[in-house]
């Protein structure tokens, strides 16, 4: 059986909960609005260094003259297509969600031209 690894298993585990924790954050007002752009900017900023981190370990790999064979290539693609899969899915149902959410009335303020 192949080892997908556990950088892999970090980041579908990240962006999970990044995506869970703005599921969230959407109908929030106010500054709160903003604390969705700090998780995202959060996971994008850790997938950078664990993708310059499996870099740099693949470029040693490969200097040390030895031959690298990569067994776990297909269990890291099931589990990206799978993870990829989700992702677009819940961003299609947020996209739609946001399209239909009905707009609620409220008041208008007392200096308005409407009471002229």
């Amino acid at each position: 059986m192949a080892l997908i690894g556990a950088g892999v298993i970090i980041l579908c585990v990240v962006w999970a909960i990044t995506i869970l924790v703005c599921a969230l954050l959407l109908r929030c007002e106010g500054p709160l609005t903003y604390l969705s752009l700090v998780v995202l900017t959060i996971a994008l900023l850790l997938t950078v260094v664990l993708w310059v981190i499996f870099k740099q370990d693949q470029q040693r790999k490969l200097e040390g003259g030895s031959v690298v064979c990569d067994y776990s290539v297909v269990g890291r693609t099931v589990v990206f297509a799978v993870t990829g899969t989700g992702l677009l899915i819940g961003l299609l149902t947020v996209f739609v969600f946001h399209l239909t959410v009905p707009r609620r009335a409220s008041r208008l303020p007392p200096w308005s031209s409407v009471f002229e």
